[in-house]
């Protein structure tokens, strides 16, 4: 598998999606002395939001390689 496989790209993708998410919520509870509960709880689901996709292309890449296995054995 390449680093130009779509699955990688999908990941990758992902994976940064999830890292700019997480640095915009940092900058935003430390310029932030006070934020109401309801903004905290909707911030963690669209956090979590990103980390399933992360967790899907890992799932993903990780179905690929198992079924890649599969067929060098001759199952």
């Amino acid at each position: 598998m390449s680093t130009n496989d779509p699955d990688i790209k999908s990941l990758m993708r992902a994976a940064a999606e999830r890292q700019r998410a997480v640095a915009a919520l940092q900058k935003k509870y430390q310029e932030s002395e006070s934020i109401p509960t309801e903004q905290l709880v909707l911030d963690m689901r669209e956090l979590l939001a990103t980390e399933r996709v992360v967790l899907d292309a890992i799932i993903t890449l990780f179905v690929k390689l198992g079924h890649g296995d599969d067929q060098g054995r001759g199952t």
